[in-house]
């Protein structure tokens, strides 16, 4: 029997369960995958409401029937003006061995941009499969493969980011809070979020999830790509998403207009003594820095260190203008038969990250430990 790159089947889950432990959480000794894990994987790429068995997740067989690579695959309509348009992120690419299957990355790949979508997308490649689209001849898109970081507490978030590879690093966040307060202390303190005075300013209040996701219907239409949002599939993917409690609570915060209308909002996590992670924002780019400043000073009450997150590329100037620092951890590329899908993402317009892409999913970023 010859390798093969086949559709994923309900009855793969465990294999793929047991490969995403493997290669995702560093534990290269045999561990079962919990039951949550299971019943995740399950539920993202058989019950998800955009389910299209057109487009599956797809797994590498080995002579032997072993499975020995795996790419997971969510589909998720899409409106480009009046055009209903398939798009299909790809994302979780994981090869057992690689050494022993060199090829088996590429051939996911390959058989994932064969499907009969109409844009193929991934915002979570790492440099590794990120080599392998590129062979294909598909750069990446750099206005969404930044990841950004604005420190809030600089001591207090070095300690977290230090005490989620080594736990004992807790201990050192009463030294890091004395620090950070004797740079609060300081007259220029660079760190502390300030509104700039002027005209006509978004005015910010908490809502719940339900509030948020009746927003974002109406919002999306900010964006000339968008997803093909209703109330039913929407509330789907917000609800996984708020219960991704490694980063935190979920907050969720509107700006309206005088007559009630939303005009801009936003989703992120915070917690005290760790980073806060922006999952969604819906704002016109010249009203960006209002939201920025926002979320900056309501993280900053909350306790927050620090606040970070992928790119959503209306959000760049006013980032860039806020003290924030750029990095790279994962990297969006996207490829489209017909070119002109492509004009969105030039433009830094396609909504179609965060909520609206992939980071909705437990997979993401969380634990299943129980």
């Amino acid at each position: 029997m010859a390798d093969c790159v086949r559709p994923l089947e309900p009855q793969d889950i465990p294999a793929v369960a047991r490969l995403f432990v493997k290669a995702f959480r560093k534990r290269t000794h045999a561990t079962e995958p919990t039951l949550p894990l299971l019943e995740h994987l399950k539920q993202i790429y058989f019950a998800n409401p955009w389910h299209d068995p057109d487009i599956p997740s797809r797994v590498y067989v080995d002579g032997h029937g072993e499975i020995r690579g795996f790419i997971g695959v969510t589909v998720q309509p899409m409106l480009f003006g009046d055009r209903t348009v398939r798009a299909a992120f790809a994302g979780s690419l994981t090869v057992d061995q690689p050494d022993r299957h060199p090829l088996a990355g590429a051939r996911l790949i390959r058989s994932f941009l064969g499907g009969p979508q109409d844009l193929s997308i991934t915002e979570t490649a790492n440099a590794k499969a990120l080599r392998m689209w590129q062979k294909l001849g598909i750069p990446l898109d750099t206005q969404y493969s930044l990841n950004w970081i604005r420190l809030l507490r600089p001591a207090t978030a070095t300690v977290s980011a230090l005490k989620h590879r080594h736990g004992a690093a807790k201990l050192l966040l009463p030294l890091a809070h004395l620090a950070d307060r004797a740079v609060a202390r300081l007259m220029s303190d660079p760190f502390r979020p300030h509104l700039d005075a002027g005209p006509r300013r978004l005015s910010f209040s908490d809502i719940d999830r339900s509030a948020f996701d009746r927003a974002a219907l109406d919002l999306a239409e900010l964006y000339p790509l968008r997803p093909a949002w209703d109330e039913t599939s929407l509330s789907w993917f917000s609800s996984h998403a708020a219960i991704k409690r490694n980063f935190g609570e979920p907050c969720y915060r509107l700006a309206s207009s005088r007559d009630g209308k939303p005009v801009a909002a936003y989703a992120y996590f915070r917690r005290p003594d760790d980073f806060a992670w922006l999952l969604q924002s819906f704002v016109k780019p010249e009203q960006a820095g209002d939201l920025i400043d926002d979320m900056l000073l309501d993280a900053h009450r909350h306790g927050c260190s620090a606040v970070r997150g992928a790119a959503q590329p209306w959000l760049n100037n006013a980032l860039i203008c806020r003290r924030t620092l750029f990095l790279t951890r994962s990297f969006y590329l996207v490829h489209a038969k017909d070119k002109s899908l492509l004009a969105p993402f030039r433009d830094g317009m396609a909504l179609a990250s965060g909520l609206a892409g992939e980071s909705w999913m437990r997979l993401i970023g969380d634990h299943f430990d129980d």
